[in-house]
């Protein structure tokens, strides 16, 4: 949502004013701050109380509205694809900070191809994985730790009150007890958003193994995972089963990359 407003942000900054009815228009349009729930009312109200005369300064009214709102005076907004966007973010927003959650890529894309949207394939959810997972990081360590951290997926549900706590600390807040019991008022969350069927698990306190590749993912599925981002996975401490992929299947990996990376520039340069 913020990457794709900030795109437009001549729209909103022009001859020295604000738009604050150009950008509140698109902004409600946006699907996915129309999850959020947020009031349209309320939208106009903070941006005119706001004045603002940037499009970061805008979107900073609205987020600290949506948070005051729940008597929160601090906000973030979780957005995967914001992982391939650190660099804007981080010059839009200078005292953002960024939480890198890292998941091992076989289970995420089971989680995606079990949605349906997405990756349509498993090879296209590795490439994906891989290519986000590395521009993330090379990204974070350019910005240092002050403002960029990793938290592991599987530490978070396994342990969660040792994988938040430290994370805390790098956010600057205290760790409560009560964060790790969102499920307790699942259904009012549930109650503000658009597409319930996103937050199945919302109910449930934090869970493992609800995705497993070693026993959900078919084995022509992992190894083509496996030859396409078998070297990220394995950098990262991941166990790697397929230790040397046959040839006909690293050609395969090469030309998938190639097909995706076609089909990006074509999206790119509408072609």
């Amino acid at each position: 949502m913020l990457t794709a407003l900030a795109g437009r942000r001549s729209r909103y900054e022009r001859g020295g004013t604000f738009d604050v009815d150009a950008l509140a228009h698109d902004l409600l349009a946006n699907v996915h701050f129309q999850a959020v729930g947020f009031a349209e009312a309320d939208v106009r109200a903070a941006l005119a109380a706001a004045a603002p005369a940037t499009f970061p300064d805008a979107m900073r009214a609205v987020f600290a509205a949506i948070a005051a709102a729940a008597g929160k005076s601090r906000y973030g907004d979780k957005t995967p694809g914001y992982v391939a966007r650190i660099p804007l973010l981080a010059r839009l927003f200078p005292e953002a900070r960024f939480v890198h959650v890292i998941r091992d890529g076989r289970d995420s894309s089971l989680s995606y191809l079990d949605r349906g949207y997405g990756p349509r394939d498993v090879a296209e959810a590795a490439i994906r994985w891989e290519s986000r997972v590395r521009r993330g990081r090379a990204d974070g360590r350019d910005l240092g730790p002050a403002r960029y951290t990793e938290l592991r997926y599987e530490d978070l549900v396994s342990d969660p009150a040792a994988a938040l706590a430290p994370v805390c600390g790098f956010l600057g807040l205290p760790y409560a007890p009560e964060m790790l019991r969102y499920h307790e008022r699942a259904d009012q969350l549930l109650a503000v958003t658009r597409d319930p069927e996103r937050f199945a698990h919302l109910a449930a306190p934090p869970t493992g193994g609800l995705r497993d590749w070693r026993t959900q993912m078919a084995a022509g599925d992992l190894a083509l995972f496996e030859a396409i981002a078998g070297r990220t996975l394995a950098a990262l401490g991941y166990d790697v089963v397929t230790s040397r992929p046959p040839i006909a299947l690293r050609l395969q990996a090469v030309q998938r990359r190639l097909a995706w990376q076609r089909r990006r520039l074509a999206a790119r340069f509408g072609r």
